[in-house]
């Protein structure tokens, strides 16, 4: 398998689901998401602190619910560059020979399909990651480096109208069970 495209919520296990993918998979795969991309950024780019100001790389927008107010991360024409370039290098990286692991947070099919039409004439196998509100909610806040309230609007958008290879749920299985599964389902 050339690409493993994990793509769910923040703090839904994606991050520690790859890395215990790294440790299982007989190949050698690289860890690539967009947050990688913005700690390359200059941070006057971005706007991802407490403020809800716009920037020209990433930014928090404030969204009304009837409840507690929600976050989305939105981007400006910088973030949007930085974003093509993310998707492209994981492209090229695999042009290279190399394997990689996508750690991603689309915006449902819209995003999934821009992943499908890049990678097309490579074998990439997308994985839905998920786990119940109850539990992505305490690992954010558990976290203490997201705005808390972004998982869950991020939970509301990511999966919709995404077909998947396999659907895990991480509300109870832990990083290596949920990279067992994966590694078994993507045996030739």
């Amino acid at each position: 398998m050339d690409v493993i495209l994990l793509n769910g919520p923040s703090s839904s296990g994606k991050s520690s689901i790859a890395k215990s993918l790294q440790e299982t998979l007989d190949a050698p795969y690289l860890i690539m998401g967009i947050d990688t991309f913005i700690s390359m950024m200059p941070e006057k780019t971005n706007k991802l602190d407490d403020t809800t100001e716009t920037a020209e790389g990433f930014y928090w927008e404030t969204q009304k619910t009837s409840g507690e107010p929600i976050y989305r991360v939105r981007k400006g024409a910088y973030g949007s560059q930085v974003n093509d370039a993310y998707r492209t290098t994981v492209k090229h990286l695999v042009e290279s020979g190399l394997k990689v692991i996508v750690d991603e947070v689309a915006d449902g099919n819209q995003e999934i399909e821009i992943w499908r039409n890049l990678l097309e004439e490579h074998h990439c196998f997308y994985v839905g990651i998920k786990c119940s509100e109850a539990v992505l909610e305490q690992r954010e806040l558990a976290r203490g480096d997201r705005k808390v309230g972004s998982a869950l609007e991020q939970m509301q958008r990511v999966h919709r109208g995404v077909k998947y290879d396999l659907v895990i749920d991480t509300t109870s299985a832990l990083p290596q069970e949920c990279a067992l599964m994966i590694a078994e389902a993507i045996k030739p």
